[in-house]
C-alpha cells in the first residue's frame, strides 16, 4: 500500500507534502514511525468524513527527527477522500482500519526481531573472521598444560547461524556430503587423512572443530602435521586453508591420528595424537617417520590455543613398537573410566626392529584423563589387528570393540569389566572391511513428551540422566552406529549402518560413498549430532572421512596434481 504524507507544525499548519519513493529507506522509515506511534506514544485517532489522521508526537525514542527550527513535527498519515478512486500512483485508495493498523504493527515487530536476529548473527560472523584473522592460520601453543582462552568468551547474545532450527530448508534434507578442506597448490597441501571431528567446548567462537594430518604430499614426512577448520552447521567451513595446529615437540617429528574427546564436564576439548620420536626410514624421494610414536595430549577450552603436550605412553615402553590411535575414547557409565584403544605397530625401519608383533590394547584412565595406563592386550592368532573403535552397549555393563584386518572382516571383541580385559578377537561375517579404518559411536535418546523433541544422551553423559523424569529413562533407546569401507576389498565403498544398542546385528542405514575408480573414501569417524533441533523424531548422525586417489607406491603422489582432502557427510536417522 502506498499512502500520502503530510507534516504539520504545532499550530496546526500543513507542510509540504512528503510522497514514498519506491525504495526500502523511505519503506522502513514509515515502519519506524507506525512503530513510534504504537509502543511509544498514545494514540489520538480522529475521524472526518473525508479523512482519517493518525498522530503521533516524535520523540527521540523512536528515532523519529524534529523538522523545522525548533518545530516539534508531527506525522498524519492522510488517506484520500473517499470520493476519489485513485491516488496519485494511479492505485487504488481504501479507507484505513483498525485491522491494518494491526497487520502494520506485525510486520514492525517481525522486521525487528529479524533485523535484530540478523544483527547478532553478523556480530558474530565479524568476531570469528577477526580471530582466524589474528591467529593468521596457526594455533597457539600455551606456556603450560592448563588450558586458557585467548579470545572473549561467546555468550547467548552471540548467536548461532543455526541452520538446524524446525523452520530451515536443511531440515527436510535427509543426506548432504561438504567439503572441509581440499587439498591445494594455493595451501600447499597434497595429503590429507585421519579426520577427526567433535563439538567445541562452550563458550567457544564455533560450534565444531575438524582436525586432521596432513602434509604436503605424503604419509610420514617431517612436514606432516596436525590442520583443523570450524563449523557452526556442518556444512561451511572456516577458513578454507584450515590452521596448524602447533602440538608437536620437535619440529622434525611427524605427527599422526588426532582423537578428540570433548569433556563436557569440565568444558574441556582434549586432543590425543602420536608424535614420531623414532624408527625414521630412509626412502626416495624424502625419508618417512614409521606410523606412530609417543601418544601425547593437549587440552584446549577455545579450538585455538592448546596447552603443552604431556605423553601418555612412550614408543620405548612394552617391547619399543610406535604406539598409534585412531579412534575416540568410550566413558564407562558405571565407572567414569576413560578407555582409549591403541596399539603398538611393528616398523620396518633399519635398526627399529623390535622383533616384537604388532599388539592391540587400550589406555584407562581413572581421573579423567590426567593418569593413564595400558590394559587389555590382545594377541590374535591369524595376523595382527589395529585401529580398534570401542562403543559401550546398551545395558553398560559391557563394550564392544571392532578392528581392521586382512581377513576380509572386521575383528570383534568385548570386555565384560570396563576394558581392562577382552576376549579373543573372531571374525565378524556381517562385516565386510578392506583392510581399513571403522569408526563406532554409542548414544542414548528420548524423545521429549511435551516438546516431540528428540534429546541425545552421548555415553559419557548416561549418569546426567538422573536429573530427568522416570518416563524419560524408561523411554530411553541405545544405538551404535558404524561408519566403515563395506566391501572385502577396495576403499571406494562406504557406508553407515546402526545397530539397536547390542552391537550383534547392524542394518545398513545409508550408502555414503557407492564408490569411484581410483578414489578412496576411507578412515571415518561418526558421531551424533546433539545440536539438531528440527524435530520430527530424527536424529542426525555425521560422518567425517578423507579421500584421496589410489597410487601404486607412495612416490607417485609427488608426480599427481593435488587431489582430496576431507569430506564431511550428515545422515538422517528415524528415532522410532
Amino acid at each position: 500500500r502506498r499512502y500520502r504524507y503530510i507534516q504539520y507544525d504545532d499550530d496546526g499548519k500543513q507542510r509540504d507534502e512528503m510522497k514514498p519513493k519506491k525504495s526500502n529507506a523511505i519503506k522502513c522509515c514509515l515502519l519506524l514511525a507506525i512503530a513510534g506511534f504504537v509502543l511509544y506514544t498514545s494514540v489520538d485517532v480522529a475521524t472526518t468524513t473525508t479523512t482519517t489522521s493518525i498522530t503521533t508526537t516524535t520523540t527521540s525514542a523512536t528515532g523519529i527527527q524534529n523538522v523545522g527550527s525548533g518545530a516539534k513535527a508531527n506525522v498524519r498519515r492522510e488517506f484520500a477522500d473517499e470520493n476519489d478512486n485513485t491516488d496519485d500512483y494511479g492505485e487504488s485508495k481504501r479507507g484505513y482500519t483498525h485491522r491494518e493498523e494491526e497487520e502494520a504493527v506485525e510486520e514492525i515487530r517481525t522486521s525487528s526481531f529479524s533485523s535484530s536476529s540478523s544483527s547478532s548473527k553478523n556480530k558474530r560472523r565479524a568476531k570469528q573472521k577477526e580471530i582466524l584473522k589474528t591467529i593468521n592460520g596457526h594455533a597457539k601453543m600455551l606456556p603450560d598444560k592448563s588450558p586458557s582462552r585467548v579470545y572473549d568468551i561467546f555468550t547467548d547474545d552471540d548467536e548461532f547461524e543455526d541452520s538446524n532450527t524446525a523452520s530451515s530448508s536443511s531440515c527436510k534434507t535427509q543426506f548432504t556430503i561438504s567439503d572441509a578442506f581440499k587439498n591445494a597448490n594455493s595451501n600447499g597441501i597434497g595429503y590429507s587423512h585421519m579426520a577427526m571431528l567433535s563439538p567445541l567446548p562452550k563458550g567457544s567462537f564455533y560450534r565444531w572443530i575438524l582436525v586432521w594430518q596432513c602434509s604436503k604430499g605424503i604419509e610420514g614426512t617431517a612436514d606432516m602435521h596436525l590442520r583443523a577448520v570450524f563449523s557452526d552447521d556442518l556444512n561451511k567451513w572456516m577458513p578454507k586453508d584450515g590452521i596448524e595446529l602447533n602440538v608437536k615437540k620437535d619440529k622434525k617429528n611427524a605427527v599422526w591420528a588426532p582423537v578428540l574427546h570433548l569433556d563436557e564436564k569440565e568444558n574441556v576439548l582434549w586432543l590425543f595424537f602420536s608424535e614420531s620420536v623414532k624408527c625414521l626410514r630412509l626412502m626416495s624421494p624424502e625419508n618417512r617417520w614409521s606410523p606412530g610414536g609417543n601418544i601425547n595430549a593437549v587440552s584446549s577450552i577455545d579450538g585455538i590455543s592448546w596447552t603443552k603436550p604431556k605423553t601418555l605412553i612412550t614408543s620405548e615402553s612394552e617391547s619399543g613398537n610406535p604406539k598409534v590411535i585412531a579412534n575416540k575414547l568410550v566413558v564407562h557409565p558405571k565407572s567414569k573410566h576413560w578407555i582409549l584403544p591403541y596399539w603398538g605397530e611393528a616398523s620396518s625401519a633399519k635398526g627399529c626392529r623390535s622383533g616384537h608383533p604388532t599388539i592391540s590394547g587400550v589406555l584407562i584412565s581413572k581421573d579423567e584423563g590426567h593418569t593413564w595406563h595400558s590394559h587389555g592386550k590382545v594377541h590374535p592368532r591369524h595376523g595382527r589387528v589395529i585401529e580398534g573403535t570401542v562403543a559401550v552397549t546398551e545395558n553398560g555393563s559391557s563394550i564392544l570393540q571392532l578392528w581392521r584386518s586382512k581377513s576380509g572382516f572386521l575383528m570383534q571383541s568385548t570386555s565384560a569389566n570396563g576394558g581392562f580385559t577382552w576376549t579373543s578377537p573372531r571374525k565378524r561375517t556381517d562385516l565386510k572391511n578392506p583392510d581399513s579404518k571403522s569408526s563406532l559411536i554409542d548414544f542414548s535418546y528420548y524423545v521429549n513428551g511435551t516438546s516431540g523433541k528428540t534429546i541425545i544422551v552421548s555415553n559419557s553423559g548416561i549418569s546426567e540422566l538422573s536429573s530427568t523424569s522416570s518416563k524419560a529413562k524408561q523411554s530411553l533407546k541405545h544405538v551404535i552406529a558404524l561408519a566403515f569401507n563395506d566391501a572385502s576389498s577396495g576403499r571406494k565403498k562406504l557406508s553407515l549402518a546402526v545397530s539397536s544398542g547390542d552391537g550383534k546385528r547392524f542394518s545398513k542405514l545409508k550408502e555414503i560413498e557407492p564408490g569411484k575408480s581410483g578414489v578412496h573414501f576411507h578412515y571415518p569417524t561418526v558421531i551424533a549430532d546433539p545440536y539438531y533441533a528440527c524435530g520430527g523424531n530424527k536424529i542426525r548422525i555425521t560422518v567425517a572421512y578423507s579421500y584421496m586417489k589410489r597410487v601404486n607406491g607412495w612416490g607417485n603422489v609427488y608426480r599427481q596434481a593435488k587431489f582430496g582432502g576431507i569430506k564431511v557427510a550428515t545422515v538422517l536417522m528415524d528415532a522410532a
